[in-house]
C-alpha cells in the first residue's frame, strides 16, 4: 500500500506549459488516487496503523485536487463531492462490498 501513494503530483505534466494542471490532468490525478483509496480501503492491512495511515493521506490527496478542481472551474466543492469523499475514507469495516 505505501507504493501506492508514492507518486508525486509533481511529476505530472501540465499540457499549458505554464505549471498549471489542465482540467483533465486534474481529472486524471483524482481518479487515480481514487482508485489507490479504493484499493487501500479493500486491502486485507486496512485495519493496521500503516494501512489507516496510507488511507488518510490518499483521502488527504483527492481532497487536494478536488480543491484545485474546484478553484479552476471557479466553482465551490459541491455537498456531494465532500461527502463521497468522507465515506471514501471510512474504515473498511464500514463498506460494502459489492462483490460479495
Amino acid at each position: 500500500m505505501a507504493q501506492a501513494i508514492a507518486s508525486s503530483t509533481s511529476s505530472a505534466a501540465y499540457a499549458d506549459g505554464a505549471g498549471k494542471p489542465s482540467p483533465v490532468t486534474l481529472q486524471a490525478q483524482l481518479q487515480r488516487y481514487q482508485q489507490q483509496l479504493s484499493d487501500c480501503v479493500n486491502c486485507a492491512s486496512a485495519d493496521t496503523a500503516q494501512g489507516k495511515s496510507d488511507i488518510q493521506a490518499i483521502a488527504a490527496r483527492i481532497t487536494q485536487v478536488q480543491q484545485r478542481i474546484a478553484q479552476e472551474s471557479g466553482a465551490a466543492a459541491t455537498p456531494a463531492t465532500a461527502t463521497a469523499s468522507a465515506l471514501s475514507a471510512t474504515p473498511a469495516s464500514n463498506i460494502i462490498d459489492v462483490y460479495a
